[in-house]
């Protein structure tokens, strides 16, 4: 049965994006000694789902192409969005409890992941739905921004899976939750 995963990078103060809504601390890093390791991670996800601000980073990068193809997505929105090109997207408002379902039977075999911004987690984490946190802790103070997972109340201890260094001096950590 699929679970769902939070996977995302977070400085070491924990936030996900500047004060500024930006990630250039983090894209500062290049990303060739995590690809073998998010390859790994992306072989196991069967659907994603992502809040309106992290597909507008993606719709602001109109060059590149879908970094997800094959994978079917959820944007949760109030708002009319654009279709990427070769994405396979649904757009949903309402309460994630009712999604999840449809997300974990739409992965199959497979996980779903939670991409980008922390909103989405929280929610997620608060009705009981998410099952794991991979998070990659950046070797970098921020300041302010958007926080990791912005939860409304203290959680149960996370169990830690466990942890991968990286030469950068990043470490993904990897915990269940309750």
């Amino acid at each position: 049965m699929a679970i769902t995963q939070y996977y995302v990078a977070s400085s070491i103060d924990g936030f996900i994006a500047d004060s500024s809504d930006r990630i250039d601390w983090l894209l500062a890093f290049g990303f060739e000694e995590f690809s073998t390791h998010y390859d790994a991670f992306l072989a196991g996800i069967g659907a994603i789902i992502m809040g309106a601000a992290t597909y507008d980073f993606l719709l602001a990068d109109a060059g590149t192409a879908w970094p997800y193809p094959g994978i079917p997505t959820w944007v949760v929105t109030h708002r009319t969005l654009p279709v990427i090109d070769g994405a396979d997207i649904t757009f949903f408002s309402g309460d994630l409890a009712q999604l999840d379902g449809e997300l974990r039977d739409a992965a199959g075999d497979r996980d779903v992941w939670v991409v980008g911004g922390g909103s989405i987690a929280a929610q997620l984490a608060a009705a009981g739905l998410l099952d794991e946190l991979h998070v990659t802790i950046m070797p970098v103070l921020v300041g302010s921004g958007k926080p990791l997972l912005p939860v409304t109340e203290v959680t149960k201890p996370l169990r830690l899976m466990r942890s991968t260094p990286f030469p950068s001096g990043a470490v993904e950590h990897v915990y269940r939750l309750p």
